[in-house]
């Protein structure tokens, strides 16, 4: 999460919390039009900082997982909707407090013997995934996004191990949630996810969301965000567990 664009980290901050007040299909429709004005935004800051590579392996297998969560989101009940993207934000929240270690090991486990040893050598050691590898990323990326918003974790724990810039981790992952929230429009519109009270709402929302954008891109840069990052995981594990649990 301390990568993440704006608009995923968003998502999977905001979607369970709201989950606690709202039915789940009324937040998961009204959070899309949220979401894909901060890419919007976002794209202004980041624009050509995208690692195209990684977005052509990813969007085709996105697509074929929007179209599958989207018949899920269509026939999937309130009740288990909810237990869904409880159990979600607990599994994202688990796996991002605990990414600082997994990805140490796995870079140690790609260094040779005598580097591994040595103390005062940094390390640049990367991940190189296959086209199929990002096909299937793509997929579960998708899926998770139209159901819950949340396909941020998986393109989080696909673009980490290739240790990217900053500033292109970001860029990425940015183009790819714009990618991705745009097509999940019509997807959406064909099951009724949107309505007219919550265009309205979501257009009184919108001045906060740019403000939450530019603070976004400030404090990418110039904050530390490893005890921030980890207090936001608390709150949203505690809500996942709520929705799980209640």
């Amino acid at each position: 999460m301390s990568k993440a664009g704006f608009g995923g980290g968003l998502g999977m901050i905001v979607v369970p919390m709201l989950t606690q007040i709202r039915p789940a299909k009324t937040v998961v429709g009204f959070m899309l039009p949220l979401l894909l004005f901060t890419d919007i935004l976002s794209l202004f800051h980041y624009w050509n900082r995208w690692d195209r590579g990684n977005i052509i392996r990813l969007i085709p297998g996105a697509w074929v997982g929007i179209a599958i969560g989207s018949y899920i989101l269509n026939d999937i009940s309130d009740f288990y909707l909810k237990k869904g993207i409880g159990g979600i934000a607990c599994l994202f929240a688990t796996l991002e407090f605990l990414r600082p270690f997994f990805i140490k090991k796995m870079m140690q486990s790609r260094l040779p013997q005598d580097s591994k040893q040595s103390d005062n050598t940094e390390h640049e050691a990367n991940v190189h995934f296959k086209a199929w590898h990002g096909f299937i990323a793509g997929i579960l990326t998708g899926i998770f996004s139209a159901v819950a918003h949340v396909g941020g974790l998986v393109v989080t724990m696909y673009l980490l191990p290739q240790r990217l810039t900053n500033q292109t981790f970001v860029g990425t992952t940015t183009a790819l949630y714009f990618i991705i929230n745009l097509t999940k429009i019509p997807f959406y519109s064909h099951i009724g996810l949107f309505t007219f009270e919550s265009l309205i709402e979501n257009l009184a929302l919108l001045p906060y969301i740019a403000l939450g954008v530019i603070i976004g891109i400030f404090l990418n840069t110039r904050f530390p965000r490893h005890v921030f990052s980890r207090i936001i995981l608390l709150f949203v594990f505690a809500a996942g567990v709520k929705l799980l649990i209640t």
